[in-house]
């Protein structure tokens, strides 16, 4: 199992850990993923979700052997991009106050689940990333929801620069609410949302996102395009391989 719920009463908490050295998203993480949040949508006395990555991150991405075998057969990239975004489209519409809790790195489409959280907190020393491009495969969620959540101009930064940022920086830009010890700041922002209401906390969270969903259908139909052209064919070949593509090599 690569998933695994912890129930706490009124709230559960989902960690994860895929094997290896970083935790990937893969179809086996998304399936168990999409399946744990299904579980927890039913149980009504739950009211918020803690997410985090054990060993050590949240996680590197999307699976660069899963990516690899995407590139090469179009019926399976529909299928992997499909869970994808079913599992993007149910954390943003989910029942529940979604936490992100961030160890070491999030890169990729493991930074995107964050763009679709309600609150993420991340330990100081955490980095952010999202370097898709430089194999041929871009980040849907972050071009696509991520102008309206953190601003084109930041978005441009991370999805067509590739550039890291730390924790600091993520505050600074909006894709984390705040960073330091991560037991502390979740009591600290739990004990702020409990004197909410409940219902009224939910209605907030659909009113704000209600627009969203609908932007990742033609991001996710370009991705799929994408993730079969050639130049995503030899990204993904170059970086298993540990070469440059031909595409860096231009003078100016």
């Amino acid at each position: 199992m690569y998933v695994n719920l912890e129930d706490h009463n009124n709230y559960c908490v989902i960690s994860f850990n895929t094997g290896g050295k970083y935790n990937l998203v893969n179809i086996k993480f998304m399936i168990e993923f999409l399946d744990t949040l299904a579980e927890i949508e039913k149980n009504r006395s739950y009211r918020f979700i803690m997410i985090h990555g054990e060993n050590g991150n949240f996680g590197a991405g999307a699976d660069i052997r899963e990516l690899l075998k995407a590139s090469e057969d179009k019926e399976f990239a529909i299928s992997f991009f499909n869970y994808m975004k079913a599992m993007y489209q149910k954390l943003l519409n989910i029942n529940k106050i979604t936490i992100a809790q961030v160890n070491g790195v999030a890169y990729g489409a493991s930074l995107e689940m964050l763009l679709l959280m309600d609150f993420v907190i991340a330990e100081e020393s955490s980095k952010f990333a999202a370097p898709g491009g430089k194999i041929g495969v871009f980040p849907p969620v972050l071009v696509s929801l991520g102008p309206y959540i953190i601003g084109l101009r930041n978005v441009k930064r991370l999805a067509m620069l590739g550039e890291e940022i730390d924790s600091k920086e993520a505050k600074n830009i909006g894709l984390i609410d705040s960073y330091g010890d991560i037991k502390e700041e979740t009591n600290s922002l739990v004990s702020k949302l409990v004197s909410f209401s409940p219902t009224a906390l939910l209605s907030m969270k659909r009113l704000v996102l209600s627009n969203m969903s609908h932007n990742l259908d033609d991001a996710f139909e370009s991705i799929i395009s994408q993730v079969t052209s050639d130049n995503a064919k030899e990204g993904i070949s170059s970086f298993l391989a540990k070469i440059k593509p031909s595409w860096t090599n231009f003078q100016f």
